[in-house]
């Protein structure tokens, strides 16, 4: 158990190390105007611009689109959404680098607000407009892109639509949490920093998706179109998504339009399942998903009820709890019985020290003479640990925690911050969290109260007492970044374990006495 703690604590050190971890900021307001670059101003003729534009055109803001639920930015070059702004949450996307198309990635748009945005777009015989349009009242788009062949000549063209680009700076949470959902007769899922090179998909797809922590973009063809999803990792190291059109064809004076269902939000199963498109499979929590949607399911029935998030925790930890009970209580249970025979294999163990077969066979046989089962410690620890995982992938990607509060949290979904100091401790920051002292000074009077019932040698004493203060400090290393949800979770099932133990504990002298 130290060993394996001792991995997760490195671990959680190295990816530190590795990826900045900055925590997510929360903005409001309206964005910064940066007047938009003007075609005239970079180069002219608008033909020779393309190389130019690689090297000296910095990224612009060129426009918004704004409804009752989120808020899109646009900038040049390329007409690229880079920034999301979720309102329901108050929280910005991780997503950027979304909904554009590689052909025209480095020209200069013009951005028209109406009813929705309109991006458009000429150049040598060539015109391209998108339209992004909504109802406003939730998180779907359409998005239609029409190419204009002006030109007297064939125009042959194979693009790309750009759903999220990945920068190689991400941050700790969006380099684990990020993920690459493509929807088709099987959904697939691929962790877009993983790959090496390109992937493209096989089949024709349904749909696209990306998602970072808390929020998602998913792109879905709506016409006849041909399209296979792709991942992209480019030399600069970042990484595109998107959707890579097949090649089309469009006679001089004619015109080509393509249009998609495009969802900018939260992972939200409800919302995503308006779409009646499957959508609603962007939501997945892991190998343990059932029981991660279950227990969420449950803690959401007691917010509607006490509409507090932080109450809901508690009460979901004593719900877990309750259940676990019986597991708990024959763990402790098998535990006193491996105790009561102590003295009888200690007894063994001196009789039969130089014969390691006949020892073995003899304690086997005390076992099974008094019933006891030298698993029965263990195998209702191992039954909880579903349970927990599924828990942890939950509240990981819990959106509905973001910005909630209670006591002195301000955020549920971040670390509880109860004060900063100036300067950085080793492994701790300038951060002071709570939740993950109390938890480690919880396991460390839970574990003193568990040798007081359990089977022990000398030898074993010594061993325990080591792992009395070894283990919560190691807990309160592992969840001191962890989401404050986890670590209230954590502490409430620390606290109840106590209050088992104290009544057994007190049992047991009331029988004495």
């Amino acid at each position: 158990m130290a060993l394996s703690l001792g991995v997760l604590f490195l671990w959680q050190t190295a990816v530190q190390k590795m990826y900045h971890i900055d925590n997510k900021t929360v903005t409001s307001g309206e964005p910064q105007q940066i007047p938009p670059v003007q075609i005239d101003d970079v180069i002219s003729p608008l033909s020779s611009a393309q190389d130019v534009l690689k090297s000296s055109v910095p990224e612009s803001f060129l426009g918004q689109i704004e409804t009752a639920k989120v808020k899109l930015e646009y900038s040049n070059p390329g007409a690229r959404v880079n920034k999301i702004f979720v309102k329901d949450y108050n929280i910005d996307s991780d997503i950027k680098g979304s909904l554009y198309l590689k052909s025209m990635e480095n020209d200069i748009y013009i951005f028209k607000d109406n009813v929705g945005a309109e991006l458009s777009i000429s150049k040598n015989g060539h015109f391209n407009v998108q339209k992004l349009t909504s109802s406003n009242t939730h998180y779907f788009f359409n998005l239609e892109i029409i190419f204009k062949n002006l030109s007297d000549l064939p125009w042959k063209l194979k693009d790309k639509l750009v759903i999220a680009t990945i920068a190689p700076n991400a941050k700790a949470q969006e380099a684990q949490l990020s993920e690459v959902v493509l929807f088709a007769e099987d959904t697939t899922r691929k962790n877009p920093l993983g790959i090496k090179g390109v992937f493209v998909s096989q089949n024709t797809l349904k749909a696209i998706g990306y998602r970072d922590r808390y929020t998602c973009i998913i792109v879905s063809p709506q016409d006849s179109q041909q399209s296979k999803g792709y991942i992209e990792k480019s030399t600069q190291h970042s990484v595109e998504v998107g959707l890579d059109i097949d090649e089309f064809k469009i006679s001089p004076k004619g015109q080509k339009v393509f249009n998609y269902l495009v969802y900018v939000g939260p992972q939200d199963k409800a919302m995503l399942k308006q779409a009646n498109q499957g959508f609603e499979g962007m939501v997945y929590h892991g190998t343990f998903d059932f029981i991660s949607t279950t227990l969420l399911s449950v803690m959401q029935f007691f917010h509607k009820l006490f509409g507090n998030w932080g109450i809901a925790l508690i009460l979901l930890s004593i719900f877990i709890y309750g259940c676990t009970y019986p597991l708990t209580l024959k763990q402790m249970r098998s535990m006193k019985e491996m105790q009561d025979l102590q003295p009888q294999i200690q007894a063994l163990q001196r009789n039969h020290k130089d014969n390691p077969q006949r020892l073995n066979k003899e304690i086997m046989e005390l076992y099974r003479k008094h019933k006891v089962n030298p698993l029965g410690g263990c195998l209702p620890m191992i039954l909880q640990i579903p349970v927990f995982f599924g828990l942890y992938q939950a509240l990981s990607r819990a959106i509905v925690l973001k910005g909630s509060k209670f006591l002195w949290i301000k955020d549920l979904a971040e670390p509880d911050k109860l004060f900063q100091i100036a300067k950085p401790v080793p492994f701790i920051g300038t951060e002071i969290n709570l939740l993950p002292i109390l938890m480690a000074l919880g396991m460390f009077l839970q574990q003193k109260m568990s040798m007081k019932s359990s089977a022990t040698s000398p030898e074993m004493r010594e061993q325990q007492k080591i792992m009395v203060i070894i283990f919560p400090i190691m807990m309160g290393f592992v969840f001191y970044h962890f989401p404050s949800g986890l670590a209230l979770y954590w502490f409430m099932n620390t606290a109840l374990s106590i209050l088992s133990q104290w009544k057994i504990l007190k049992a047991k002298e009331l029988a004495k006495a």
